[in-house]
C-alpha cells in the first residue's frame, strides 16, 4: 500500500476539534503510519493493551459525538471485547493500563445522551499516543533485508 503524497493538513498534522472550522468527523488525531505491533510496543509489550489501543485509535478517527467541546467515541464493552477477542477481565486490565499511562480518556455519557445512545462509556485517545508512536517508529530505524544463502 502506498501512502498518499498530498495529504490535507488537518489529517497530517491534526486539528482542533473545538474550532468552528473543524471537519465534521474525527477527534483531531493526526495520521501516522503505524500498526498493531507499534501499539503493543508502546504499551510495554502488553499485547492486550496494545490491541485495545489500536482498535480505539481506529474508532476514534470516526468520532462524531461532541461532549464538552471534545469528540468522543461510544462503544459498549461487549462490542469492544468481541472486536479484540479479549475477555472482560483482560479488557478491564488493558483499559486501566491505558488510562494510567495517559493514552486513553474515558467518561460516562451525560444523561441527555443516554436515552439516544445507551448507557455506555465514551472514550477518546490522547495526543500522547501519537508522540509515543512516533518515538517507537523512530527508534526502530530501517529494517535491513536478510541475506539469502544460495
Amino acid at each position: 500500500m502506498s501512502w498518499p503524497t498530498n495529504i490535507p493538513p488537518e489529517i497530517e498534522f491534526g486539528f482542533d476539534p473545538t474550532s468552528p472550522d473543524a471537519p465534521g468527523a474525527g477527534d483531531g488525531l493526526p495520521l501516522i503510519k503505524h500498526n498493531v505491533y507499534d501499539c503493543i510496543e508502546l504499551c510495554g509489550d502488553n499485547h492486550q493493551a496494545g490491541l485495545l489501543l489500536f482498535k480505539m485509535m481506529f474508532f476514534c478517527r470516526k468520532a462524531t459525538i461532541l461532549i464538552d467541546g471534545k469528540r468522543w467515541y461510544v462503544r459498549s464493552r461487549e462490542s469492544l471485547c468481541l472486536e479484540t477477542r479479549l475477555t472482560r477481565h483482560q479488557y478491564d486490565r488493558a483499559l486501566s493500563g491505558l488510562k494510567v499511562n495517559g493514552f486513553v480518556e474515558t467518561r460516562r455519557l451525560p444523561m441527555c445522551k443516554i436515552h439516544i445512545i445507551g448507557n455506555f462509556t465514551a472514550f477518546r485517545v490522547t495526543m500522547d499516543v501519537i508522540s509515543g508512536l512516533k518515538k517507537v517508529r523512530n527508534l526502530r530505524g530501517p529494517v535491513a533485508p536478510k541475506k539469502v544463502a544460495i
